[in-house]
C-alpha cells in the first residue's frame, strides 16, 4: 500500500520530467531547423553564381539533407503544437480548423516536396509547377493567418486603448498581409515567364519587374510593405524588452535591438541603389549576409518572449505558451526571405517557403494560448480575493475561535474552492492557469492581510 502511494506520489514529478525532455526536444529541433533555414535561404538568394557547385553531386545530396530535415521537423512541430493544445483544439471549433487546415496544407505541400525531390533523383529535372503550389499554399496560409492576427490584436487595443505594443503588432501584420498578398501577384506574374519544366542546365534568373507597368506597383508595394513590417515590429519588440532592460543590461538591450537593425540595412541599401555588388565575390558575399537580417529580426522576437516566459515558473502553461510564440516568430521571419520563382537546380529555398505559413500558425496559437491563459488567471485571482473576502467575514461574524484557527479555515476552505474552480475553468476553455497552489495560498495569505489592516 505504501509502495503503491509513494508511486502514485511521484508520477506527477515523472510527467514533468517527460514533458521538460519532450519541449527541451522541441528547442532543439527548431535551433537546427533556423541553421537549416538559413543555409537553404543563403544559396536561394545566390542560386546563379552557385549554380554549378548546386547541380553537383554534393550540391544535390545537401538539398535532400535540408529536405528531409524541413519534412521532419514540420510534422514534429505541427505534433506539438497539437499536444499543447489538444484541449483547446476539442474546445474551439474556429482554433480546431485553422490547425487542420494548416496541417492539410503541409501534408500537401510535403507531397509536392517529395515528387520534386524523386523527380530530380530519378529524371535529373523537376516540374515548374512543384515551385509555384508551394509558393501560393504558403503565401495564402500566411495571408489569411494574419488577417486573423490583425483583427485580434485590433480589438484588444481597442479595449486597451493604452498599449503602443499592441497597436504596433497589429498594424505590422496588416502590414504583413498586405506584402505577403503583394508577393504573391507577383511571383504568379514572374512564374510565367519560365518554362514548365526545370533541368539542370536551364539558367538561373531572377526576374525584375518592368518600370511603368503594374507589376512594378506590386513589387513596389510588397518591398515597402515589408521594410515598414520590419520596423513596427522592431518597434513593438524594443518596448516590450524595455521592460527588462535593466535585468538583461543596457548595453546587452542595445545590442539586441541594433542588431537586426543593422543586418536589414543591408537590404535597405541594396533596395535604393545606395550600394549595388558587381563581381560574382562580392555579390556572393553581400547577398549571403543580406539573406539572414529577417532571421536576425526573429532572434530578436524570440529573445524577448524567452525572456517574458522566466518570469512564470517552469512547467507553467503560460511559460510554454509565451515560448511557443517566440519559437514560431523565429521560425516565420526565418521563412520569408526566399524566392522561388528564380527556378534554381535543385530548388534551394523551397524548404524555406514552405515553413512560411507553419511560422504563422505558430504565432497564432502561441499568442491566443498566451491570451487566454493570463485572462484565465486573472479570473482565478479575482475568484480568490472574493472567496478569501467571503469566508473571513463570515467567520469573523460568527466569532470562529482565534485568529490563528480563523486564518487556517479560510485558507483550507478558499483552497478548496480554488482548486474547483481552476478544473472548471480548464475544462470550458481548454487551457491550463498558470497560478500553483503555493501561489494561490500567497494570495489568499495577502488578501487576508489586506481585511486585517481594514479592520
Amino acid at each position: 500500500m505504501v509502495k503503491r502511494s509513494s508511486i502514485l506520489e511521484s508520477l506527477p514529478n515523472q510527467l514533468h520530467r517527460i514533458e521538460s525532455a519532450t519541449n527541451k526536444r522541441f528547442s532543439i529541433l527548431v535551433y537546427v531547423l533556423i541553421a537549416t533555414l538559413s543555409v537553404d535561404t543563403m544559396i536561394n538568394q545566390v542560386a546563379d553564381i552557385l549554380a554549378p557547385q548546386a547541380r553537383s553531386f554534393w550540391g544535390i545530396v545537401l538539398f535532400d539533407i535540408i529536405a528531409i530535415i524541413s519534412i521532419y521537423t514540420q510534422f514534429f512541430i505541427l505534433q506539438f503544437v497539437k499536444k499543447k493544445s489538444s484541449t483547446v483544439l476539442s474546445k474551439v471549433t474556429t482554433i480546431k480548423w485553422i490547425h487542420k487546415a494548416v496541417t492539410v496544407s503541409q501534408y500537401i505541400i510535403t507531397v509536392i516536396f517529395i515528387f520534386a525531390i524523386l523527380q530530380i533523383t530519378l529524371i535529373e529535372r523537376y516540374s515548374t509547377i512543384s515551385s509555384i503550389l508551394v509558393s501560393i499554399i504558403s503565401l495564402a496560409i500566411d495571408i489569411i493567418l494574419m488577417g486573423i492576427f490583425t483583427g485580434i490584436f485590433l480589438k484588444w487595443y481597442k479595449s486597451n486603448r493604452n498599449s503602443i505594443v499592441v497597436l504596433l503588432y497589429s498594424l505590422s501584420f496588416a502590414t504583413v498581409m498586405v506584402a505577403s498578398l503583394a508577393q504573391l501577384v507577383v511571383s504568379m506574374h514572374n512564374f510565367s515567364d519560365k518554362p514548365p519544366t526545370i533541368f539542370p542546365d536551364t539558367k538561373v534568373v531572377y526576374p525584375e519587374t518592368e518600370e511603368n507597368t503594374i507589376w512594378r506597383v506590386f513589387g513596389k508595394t510588397y518591398q515597402y510593405s515589408d521594410i515598414i513590417s520590419f520596423f513596427l515590429k522592431w518597434a513593438g519588440t524594443a518596448l516590450l524588452l524595455y521592460h527588462y532592460s535593466k535585468k538583461i543590461g543596457r548595453i546587452k538591450y542595445w545590442f539586441l535591438l541594433c542588431l537586426p537593425v543593422a543586418y536589414f540595412s543591408t537590404l535597405l541599401i541594396y533596395h535604393f541603389h545606395i550600394y549595388e555588388p558587381h563581381p560574382d565575390m562580392e555579390s556572393l558575399y553581400f547577398f549571403m549576409l543580406a539573406s539572414l537580417n529577417t532571421t536576425s529580426g526573429g532572434v530578436l522576437f524570440y529573445i524577448s518572449y524567452r525572456l517574458a516566459a522566466k518570469h512564470f515558473r517552469k512547467g507553467s502553461a503560460i511559460r510554454d505558451y509565451l515560448l511557443l510564440t517566440g519559437y514560431g516568430f523565429m521560425v516565420f521571419f526565418s521563412a520569408s526571405q526566399a524566392t522561388l520563382s528564380a527556378t534554381a537546380y535543385p530548388p534551394f529555398g523551397f524548404a524555406t517557403v514552405s515553413f512560411y505559413g507553419l511560422g504563422s500558425y505558430l504565432i497564432l496559437i502561441g499568442l491566443y494560448l498566451s491570451a487566454l491563459s493570463v485572462s484565465e488567471d486573472d479570473e482565478l485571482r479575482n475568484y480568490i480575493k472574493k472567496s478569501t473576502m467571503q469566508e473571513s467575514r463570515f467567520l469573523h461574524s460568527i466569532g470562529s475561535s482565534s485568529l490563528a484557527q480563523r486564518e487556517r479555515e479560510v485558507m483550507n476552505k478558499v483552497l478548496s474552492k480554488a482548486k474547483e474552480q481552476q478544473r472548471l475553468i480548464t475544462e470550458s476553455t481548454g487551457v491550463s492557469t498558470s497560478i500553483s497552489e503555493e501561489e494561490i495560498k500567497e494570495y489568499v495569505k495577502n488578501t487576508e492581510e489586506k481585511i486585517e489592516r481594514q479592520e
